[in-house]
Formats: C-alpha cells, sequence, structure tokens
C-alpha cells in the first residue's frame, strides 16, 4: 500500500490497466445506441451515463446546447463534459473514447497527486478495481481530480489556487467543498490572507462558470439544484425506511431526507473543524496538513456515504478519501470488495431478465454492506483525526477557543 516499497511507475501502470479495462468493456455498448442501450448495458452489466446521455442527446446528430438548449440535471461543468465530445466525428464510440480518456487522464493526474503529497497511499486509487468499474460511468474522476489538486496547492501555499479548484469542482459535482471546512479552520489559525485569497478566489470562479449560464438560462441552471432537493431515498442506506410500514413514508419525504442528512454532515464538519482547528494552533507545518487531510477524507465520506441518492460510482470518492487519509490497507482491501460487488448488484437487480424481485434481499444486504464499509471508513478517519487533536502539543482549551 505504500509508494515508497514499489517503483512509480508501477503504481501508474496498474492504474492504467484498470482503466483500459474499463474502456474495454464499456466501449461495448456503443453497437447498441438510443432505446436499446440501456437494456442491453444493463442485461451485460457494462452501463455508462456518458454513452446513456450521450445517445439521449447527440448520437442522432443534434448538438443542443446545455441549459440553454437542453436541460441537464449536472452543475455546469459536467454539462460541459456531456456536450464537448458531440462534435467529435465517428460516431458513439469516438464519443465515448474521447470522454474516457479525459476521464482516463484524470484518473491518473489523481493518482500522481496523491503520490506528491507525503504520506498519502496513492494505491488506493491506483489499485482499486473500482477504476475499470466506475471510471466511466459517470464524470466523477474529473472533480475528483480538481479536489487533489486543491489539496497539493493548499500544502504548497497556494490559497488562490486552492480555492479556485475547489470551486471548480462544486462547479462539477458539489463534494470537493468538503476540503473549505477543514482548511478555512487551519488557515484562520495559521494563514488568516491566504484564507482570505482562497475565499476569494473560490468565490470569484464559481460565479464566473455560474453567473453567465444563470443569467441565460436561470429555469435550466436551477434545476439541478431543485431535481435534487425534491429527490427521495434512492439506493441508498435510506431506503431501509422502506422496510418499516410506519416509517416507509419517510423514504420519500424529501424536507425529511434532506434535514437528515444534512444534520450528519454539519455533525461532521463541526467535528473536523474543531479538530483540525486545534492540531493548527500547536502543531507544525506538516501535522496540519495530516489534520487537513484527514478532516477532508471525513467529510467526504460521511457526505457519501450517508447521502439520501447512492450510486455505485460514488466508489470512487471513497477511494480517494482513503488515499488522503492514509487508512490502513483491510479497509482499502473492504471497499474493494464491496465496490465491484455493489455493482453487480445495483445492475442485475435493472436487468431485463425479470428476476428483480430475487434480488430484493440481496441488494438490500448490499446497501447496508455498503454502508457498514463506509462507517467503518469513517470512523477509523475521525479516531485518527481526534487522536492527532488529543496529542498536538500545547492544545489547550485557550488556544482552541482563540
Amino acid at each position: 500500500m505504500s509508494p515508497r516499497r514499489t517503483p512509480a511507475c508501477l503504481l501508474y501502470c496498474v492504474a492504467a490497466l484498470w482503466l483500459v479495462v474499463g474502456w474495454a468493456v464499456l466501449v461495448r455498448g456503443a453497437a447498441h445506441p438510443g432505446v436499446a442501450y440501456r437494456p442491453w448495458a444493463f442485461d451485460h452489466h457494462a452501463y455508462s451515463d456518458i454513452l446513456a446521455m450521450g445517445g439521449d442527446r447527440y448520437f442522432g446528430g443534434g448538438h443542443p446546447v446545455p441549459y440553454l438548449q437542453d436541460r441537464i440535471e449536472y452543475p455546469v461543468l459536467l454539462g460541459l463534459l456531456l456536450w464537448l465530445p458531440s462534435f467529435a466525428p465517428g460516431g458513439p464510440a469516438v464519443y465515448f473514447t474521447v470522454s474516457y480518456a479525459f476521464l482516463a487522464a484524470c484518473g491518473l493526474a489523481s493518482v500522481a497527486m496523491l503520490a506528491r503529497l507525503p504520506g498519502a497511499r496513492p494505491w488506493w486509487l491506483a489499485g482499486t478495481p473500482a477504476l475499470a468499474y466506475y471510471g466511466g460511468l459517470n464524470w466523477d474522476l474529473f472533480p475528483i481530480a480538481l479536489l487533489l489538486g486543491a489539496v497539493l496547492a493548499l500544502e504548497r501555499g497556494r490559497g488562490g489556487w486552492a480555492g479556485g479548484l475547489v470551486a471548480l469542482g462544486a462547479a462539477a459535482k458539489l463534494w470537493p467543498v468538503a476540503l473549505a471546512p477543514p482548511a478555512a479552520a487551519a488557515l484562520r489559525v495559521r494563514d488568516r490572507r491566504a484564507l482570505a485569497r482562497g475565499a476569494a478566489a473560490a468565490l470569484e470562479t464559481f460565479a464566473a462558470v455560474n453567473l453567465p449560464v444563470a443569467a441565460a438560462a436561470p429555469a435550466a441552471w436551477a434545476w439541478f439544484w431543485r431535481f435534487n432537493a425534491g429527490r427521495g431515498a434512492e439506493n441508498s442506506i435510506w431506503e431501509l425506511l422502506r422496510q418499516a410500514p410506519a416509517l416507509a413514508s419517510l423514504a420519500t419525504c424529501a424536507p425529511f431526507l434532506n434535514l437528515a442528512t444534512g444534520a450528519l454532515l454539519g455533525a461532521a464538519v463541526l467535528f473536523a473543524s474543531i479538530a483540525v482547528r486545534r492540531v493548527a494552533g500547536s502543531a507544525g507545518g506538516a501535522g496540519t496538513a495530516r489534520a487537513v487531510r484527514l478532516g477532508t477524507a471525513l467529510l467526504l465520506v460521511v457526505w457519501v456515504g450517508t447521502g439520501k441518492v447512492w450510486s455505485p460510482q460514488y466508489a470512487l470518492w471513497a477511494f480517494a478519501a482513503g488515499g488522503l487519509a492514509a487508512a490502513p490497507g483491510w479497509l482499502f482491501a473492504l471497499h474493494a470488495v464491496v465496490a465491484p460487488l455493489d455493482y453487480h448488484l445495483a445492475f442485475e437487480t435493472r436487468s431485463s431478465r425479470g428476476l428483480v424481485h430475487y434480488f430484493d434481499l440481496a441488494y438490500t444486504a448490499g446497501e447496508v454492506l455498503r454502508f457498514a464499509a463506509y462507517a467503518l471508513l469513517a470512523g477509523w478517519i475521525a479516531t485518527a483525526l481526534w487522536r492527532a487533536a488529543r496529542d498536538a502539543p500545547g492544545a489547550t482549551p485557550a488556544r482552541l477557543a482563540r
């Protein structure tokens, strides 16, 4: 699990191998575009949102402009990633390959950035079969790369770059915002000018990306926010509410789920911020950097693992978090088994073979197992962060309250 024990080239070769396998499995779906794609993909356990959503929009020859002519349930940058490859000539296979090549580059860049963070464990991302399963399922490797770039920039004293990269990540998927609370807690103690630069860069970048679209097509731009705010429990641990008749209605009650998941995330933010601030007030730069990484990883795991909506490719965020936190090998092994299992259960229940009812119990058990894996990872990270705060030299209540 440590990059110091293996040649650096092996790290990238393994990651590249997983990504090539993923492309080879998924590109087969390009031969079944349009309406036929989803049934074929579910039957063959080879589904990709890239081909599904591209087929819905572009494979007939059109190029509707995202948000202006086409309502998309993703933030602005993912809308652009969906649209731009449609101009590449060559049909569905080229469209998918261009998209996948970009995401593979993001995956390799993510591994490289983890390798440049002292004490991180890039094998968490490079060595996981989740790269093959999920690298081309959705566009998550892009915001993961932006998040890890922001962490690297922060540790090298480039607060403005860190803020800008976090904002770009949030304009693709919201989860890169997980860096903001731990980073703000550390910089408030150690470098308030860097905090101001980072906050300003984040606001300016987010506005530069989003305001033009919001001004030109406000309803379509806001659809991402309205759509997600109104969703009920989907494939997540909250689906267990359906198993109890008295609680089943809560599984479709968006206000309740938003409040419950927000409370869990808020508690994690509070804990991480207090712990990181305590470390920053007493430890050196290396200790503070590690605390920020642990805090970021904790928020990612809690946010993804307790969310009301689950999609299998979210597993990639757990591996990025495990690499940041330098979590132990046994947790890597657990997640490396759970992630593929979750994939096959998810798509077998959606196949056209009519077996969905036979898989209800198995899928529910898979949800519980997946949640347990995330709870164990979150617990390990929280414990490591608490120990760092507790053992920080000179950490006192007076310093904590400063």
